[in-house]
């Protein structure tokens, strides 16, 4: 599948490392969309693979919200895919991703190719005790947000927070919670 990038977001997966993880919006798909490029783009191609995501929230003590979407792809037993990509509410377009978390059946994986010259991509289920969750998070998380929310790309108080949050987790080891529904 051959896939059109903005240039500025080519440029960001191009320079960031294999399997960064991040969100894309896409136009022609409902769902949230995880997007990363891999190293051998083959291997996503195949199927068969076990998929863990979940959704968490976490508020710093500044009152700042860092949404995660944690997941692991598990490839084969030599390659696991594990990453906890970063969502700021307090922007708009990553609040409309939250918002879909809530509403759709499905998530999308979207793997790229190292050169970003091919795609694949896996639509993973995503129950309604998820959608549910997400809806009371987000009502959580409505009640302290104050003001229009950022369309420019860089918050340094979530920012701060989100470095905060990731080492935080990095001290845990990964908490059995993270998976918990």
């Amino acid at each position: 599948m051959k896939i059109q990038l903005l240039d500025y977001f080519r440029s960001f997966l191009l320079h960031s490392p294999l399997y960064t993880s991040t969100f894309l919006t896409v136009q022609e798909w409902d769902e949230p969309v995880l997007v990363m490029r891999v190293e051998n783009l083959s291997l996503f191609l195949q199927g068969g693979y076990r998929v863990r995501l979940g959704f968490q929230t976490w508020q710093s003590t500044s009152g700042t919200w860092v949404v995660t979407v944690p997941f692991c792809l598990e490839i084969h037993p030599q390659l696991q895919v594990q990453g906890i990509p970063c969502l700021n509410p307090r922007r708009a377009t990553d609040y409309a991703i939250i918002e879909k978390f809530g509403k759709e059946q499905q998530a999308r994986f979207l793997f790229l190719s190292s050169q970003l010259d091919d795609a694949a991509d896996i639509s993973v289920p995503w129950p309604a005790a998820q959608q549910a969750k997400v809806r009371r998070l987000i009502q959580t998380i409505d009640q302290t947000l104050l003001g229009e929310r950022l369309t420019s790309s860089f918050d340094p108080d979530f920012e701060q927070a989100r470095q905060e949050f990731l080492a935080l987790l990095a001290a845990m080891e990964a908490p059995a919670g993270v998976w918990q529904s």
